[in-house]
């Protein structure tokens, strides 16, 4: 009896560690698949990050379930002859964001190719020239990129991915260029046309930056690129034009940057002093470009004869250092103004000219600036 109830207990106990093991070694083994077939990457919302949502996109394995992910990635465990077999790996390599890895494999990949098909030869290409933009080698990017260009040159994300590529490096003339050449492809893209109008207003080019905003606002009139087709004509000087867009996006939506304010200045600008005050003042009330905004006001109540109030304000701007040319303006106006005696001796029209009064840098909002840097 004894010996038959040790022999049980052995065994039930032998038995609760095999089944114990067994529980053990599959636990571990599905955290470890777990693991391996994490998907990582995913798309961004943000237009400029074109090279990851290529991958994100275009990389099968990330799109696959689970289970299905598992099975690839089973696959990538024995040894690697194929082309194919390379390619399974560099996609679940994409998917857990190893990029240096990935690119490996995608040379093993192009290395290995043997006329499988041009579409084949395309992405290898692209898909080489995004891994190189996730790694931070812009030149070897674009090598790539004008290599599967050179093969398709209707491919559009080839010229986004270019496009990020030239943001980075604040190449604003190329990163133009290449949106112009993804429009020529996907003409009704407005996100893009309105990152183009960004760039060519970075760099300069005004009226090119006010068709794009105006072809955008024929289709889908919205505040947001109201106000920005505003800051662009107050850039230009256009300030009817500046005025006409800046009205428009207020009555849409008033919490712009310095909406109030650049509105102001096109009506200083336009001669409509009482206006003016009442937009600076509203900007001031916001709390919204203070130092200009006084500035601005005072220069427009001196306009309309109200000298001591503008003469505060303008006092006001020339003690606050926002912005170092306001500064030097505000204290030279000051000077000018001692130096008269009198206050209503001060020649007033010389002040008030458009184009000698300091005006602060007019610029993309952060966040609309951000958009074409990341």
């Amino acid at each position: 009896m004894f010996i038959k109830e040790t022999v049980i207990k052995f065994y039930h106990k032998t038995s609760f560690r095999v089944i114990a093991g067994i529980l053990v070694v599959a636990m571990v083994a599905t955290m470890f698949l777990q693991s391996a077939t994490l998907v990582a990457i995913s798309r961004s919302d943000n237009m400029s990050d074109a090279a990851v949502n290529y991958l994100a996109e275009n990389t099968e394995y990330v799109n696959k379930n689970r289970p299905q992910r598992v099975g690839e990635y089973l696959k990538t465990l024995g040894n690697k002859d194929t082309l194919e077999d390379y390619y399974r790996l560099a996609s679940t390599q994409i998917a857990r964001e190893e990029y240096n890895d990935a690119l490996g494999n995608i040379e093993k990949c192009i290395s290995l190719y043997n006329n499988e098909g041009p579409e084949l030869y395309e992405d290898l290409l692209l898909k080489r020239g995004c891994l190189q933009v996730m790694i931070g080698d812009y030149d070897a990017a674009l090598k790539s990129l004008d290599l599967a260009l050179a093969r398709d040159p209707a491919a559009a994300d080839i010229y986004l991915v270019k496009a990020q590529i030239h943001a980075q490096r604040q190449n604003m003339g190329a990163l133009a260029q290449c949106l112009t050449e993804y429009l020529k492809l996907v003409p009704g893209d407005s996100s893009i046309r309105a990152l183009l109008a960004q760039a060519q207003f970075t760099k300069g080019d005004y009226e090119a930056a006010a068709q794009q905003y105006a072809e955008i606002l024929d289709k889908e009139p919205n505040a947001e690129v109201e106000y920005l087709y505003g800051l662009n004509a107050v850039k230009d000087s256009d300030f009817a034009t500046g005025e006409a867009s800046l009205t428009s996006a207020i009555a849409k939506d008033d919490s712009f940057d310095g909406i109030y304010y650049y509105r102001g200045v096109c009506r200083m600008s336009l001669g409509n002093y009482p206006a003016a005050i009442e937009d600076l003042t509203v900007s001031i009330e916001k709390e919204d470009m203070l130092q200009a905004s006084y500035y601005t006001r005072g220069v427009c109540l001196l306009m309309e004869k109200q000298y001591e109030k503008g003469l505060t304000d303008v006092k006001y701007a020339a003690n606050r250092n926002d912005n170092e040319e306001i500064t030097k303006q505000a204290q030279l106006l000051i000077a000018e103004l001692e130096a008269a005696q009198s206050i209503e001796k001060v020649q007033l029209v010389k002040t008030a000219e458009p184009g000698e009064i300091a005006l602060p840098e007019v610029t993309l909002p952060p966040e609309t600036e951000q958009s074409l840097n990341e």
